[in-house]
């Protein structure tokens, strides 16, 4: 195509008329390879030149009056430069579309956090206790990151809130940053795009706790319930008073028997708040709890008083499903720290529900019983103590296991303890207005005859 050169100038391009029946093109006389293509409606600039292998190529720049004349001719010496190079303008604007497209559709699988957290839930197998904690996590911790992709949470924004956290509770604020750390790396491994590459490569912005060592130092608890506190400690569970929990009902005695429970089997929180009636065997007298921190299911036979516990609960359970249930069928007591602080005023011995399976756990050590049936009692695999070669040819019978667990009920009551539990008073609905007087006046007697 034969070209007659002009000065391509602003003031030129204004002065041209658009061109109504065919396509006009004004060749740059100082520039080769640069024009101007003018249409029935638009003036737009162009770079063209032959690439190595023979064959025309033709870029447009943009409109005229989006570019300038200077910004064309500039941007035309890119195009040319490249053409001469064997590289094809056009092509590579076509995949950065292409990329940019395609960068779109990754941006769009990478899930916000509370999605991420969701399926991070769904997929992996998370203990009671886990999940509450997480839940809290997501919904407390980081209730205004919910909606954030997890891709846009930088370092300083992680640092910033664990400093943050941290005023609040320093463990809080530690596990706050694992949960986050867990659900993030958890979604970046299954996050894969068509050519099978991971969407995200880059770590986790919680490593920068890790590396800077921001952690906060937190010192493991160790309290417990002394050997010379136990029979002051189950006495007062014995003898607390809570409204409405001596009536003959399902909900009859549930705050004194939960920790009782909880004393007598070294359960966690939680494993004693979920309990339900399919995992107790009042034949054989066996507690059993599923979902446990090692994902190794406990069978435990019950000792002579918590079996007479279940045997008189269950008896009042009617169709619930827990063992210690809430105000109704479907739901389980929760959080019981109040009961926990009503004992602890009544007694003057402070303890945590922890410190309960601690309590357990020492006792059992101070029996001699062996640090095998301690293991089992516990629920400690070969995995906790991988240098015990001889823990795999040992095994623990349920006679031993029962042995175990009525001495340490031994320890934990006393004959008075055992006597108010064994002939509890159960208070009928319609006979409540004095409820509370009757049932003094019935411990009262027992208490009298037993001194």
């Amino acid at each position: 195509m034969n070209f007659v050169r002009y000065n391509i100038t602003k003031t030129f391009v204004d002065s041209l008329p658009y061109s109504p029946s065919k396509i006009t093109f004004y060749k740059d006389e100082k520039l080769i390879g640069f024009a101007l293509r003018v249409t029935k409606n638009s003036k737009s600039y162009i770079a063209e030149k032959k690439l190595p292998d023979g064959r025309t190529c033709r870029v447009t720049i943009g409109a005229h009056g989006i570019w300038t004349v200077s910004q064309a001719r500039e941007k035309a010496q890119e195009y040319l430069l490249m053409i001469s190079k064997g590289i094809d303008p056009n092509a590579e604007k076509s995949n950065q579309k292409k990329s940019s497209i395609n960068q779109k559709s990754i941006n769009m699988l990478i899930p916000t956090l509370n999605t991420a957290y969701d399926n991070y839930k769904s997929k992996k197998k998370l203990s009671v206790a886990t999940i509450e904690a997480y839940d809290r996590c997501v919904n407390d911790y980081f209730a205004d990151w919910k909606e954030i992709k997890i891709t846009e949470f930088s370092q300083k924004m992680v640092i910033d809130r664990h400093l943050l956290l941290s005023n609040r509770s320093l463990a809080q604020a530690n596990l706050a940053m694992k949960f986050l750390s867990a659900v993030y790396n958890f979604t970046a491994s299954i996050l894969f795009d068509d050519n099978d590459e991971k969407i995200i490569k880059e770590k986790s912005p919680v490593g920068v706790i890790y590396k800077e060592k921001k952690w906060n130092k937190i010192k493991r608890r160790k309290g417990y319930i002394r050997s010379d506190q136990l029979n002051d400690w189950s006495l007062g569970v014995c003898k607390a008073w809570f409204v409405g929990n001596q009536n003959n009902n399902f909900r009859a005695y549930t705050n004194q028997d939960y920790l009782f429970t909880l004393a007598l089997t070294g359960f966690r929180r939680s494993e004693g708040e979920t309990l339900e009636w399919s995992n107790v065997d009042l034949k054989y007298g066996t507690i059993k709890i599923t979902n446990t921190k090692n994902g190794e299911d406990l069978l435990l036979p019950m000792g002579d008083i918590l079996w007479h516990i279940m045997r008189e609960r269950k008896k009042r359970a009617a169709e619930n499903k827990y063992v210690f249930s809430g105000k109704d069928a479907n739901s389980h007591i929760i959080d019981k720290r109040n009961v926990r602080e009503s004992i602890t005023e009544n007694t003057g011995i402070k303890f945590t529900f922890h410190d309960l399976r601690r309590t357990f756990g020492t006792i059992a050590n101070s029996l001699a019983i062996g640090s095998y049936t301690i293991k089992k009692l516990i629920n400690h695999t070969l995995d906790d103590d991988d240098q015990d070669v001889t823990d795999g040819y040992i095994q623990v019978t349920f006679e031993d296991l029962r042995k175990a667990m009525n001495m340490i009920e031994n320890v934990v009551f006393c004959d008075l303890s055992k006597k108010l539990i064994l002939n509890r008073i159960y208070i009928e609905p319609k006979s409540t207005r004095n409820a509370h007087f009757d049932w003094l006046e019935h411990n009262g007697n027992i208490i009298k005859s037993a001194s």
